[in-house]
């Protein structure tokens, strides 16, 4: 059997460090802040997120950390959704972006961060809304919902507007 070892909090692939003086539990919550909102995949896919919610709405961190629903204007169901499929995103970007990839393709780390945390967003979404087939409790939401709606069939389609 093939033994995993964890990182510790300050062996960040990106050469960030928790703050040496903290607690246990603060390194934890600074390492959270750090993957889930101020590192490059976290900050890339928050416009794609802001720009789905009403322009009265300020995406903060509660709301994807604890799946806090922003607004009532969006489905607390389809927030989950979205936080789950954001976390993901990001999670997977931050596997895959790597020297060898940027070489590749010639763009600058921020433009295929970007890219690929938004196309990830995307394409968890559209899971989502694949897997509630046309009986779905959702065939309620209208075409303003943001992020998904019902088809006139009850099936989900995703309405993701994404940042140029």
């Amino acid at each position: 059997m093939k033994r995993v070892t964890m990182n510790k909090a300050g062996d960040q692939p990106c050469g960030w460090q928790h703050a040496a003086a903290s607690s246990h539990a603060a390194q934890a919550l600074q390492l959270r802040e750090h993957v889930f909102w101020t590192y490059t995949e976290a900050s890339a896919i928050r416009p794609a997120i802001q720009l789905n919610l009403p322009v009265t709405v300020q995406l903060l961190p509660q709301h994807v950390w604890l799946l806090e629903q922003p607004c009532l204007t969006v489905r607390k169901e389809v927030w989950y959704a979205v936080c789950l499929a954001a976390l993901t995103a990001m999670l997977i970007a931050s596997g895959l972006i790597s020297a060898s990839t940027l070489a590749r393709t010639g763009l600058e780390p921020t433009v295929l961060e970007t890219r690929a945390v938004d196309l990830l967003l995307a394409a968890a979404l559209k899971y989502f809304a694949a897997c509630q087939g046309s009986a779905s409790s959702f065939s309620d939401l209208d075409q303003a919902h943001p992020f998904v709606y019902a088809w006139p069939n009850g099936s989900l389609a995703v309405t993701l507007q994404l940042p140029p």
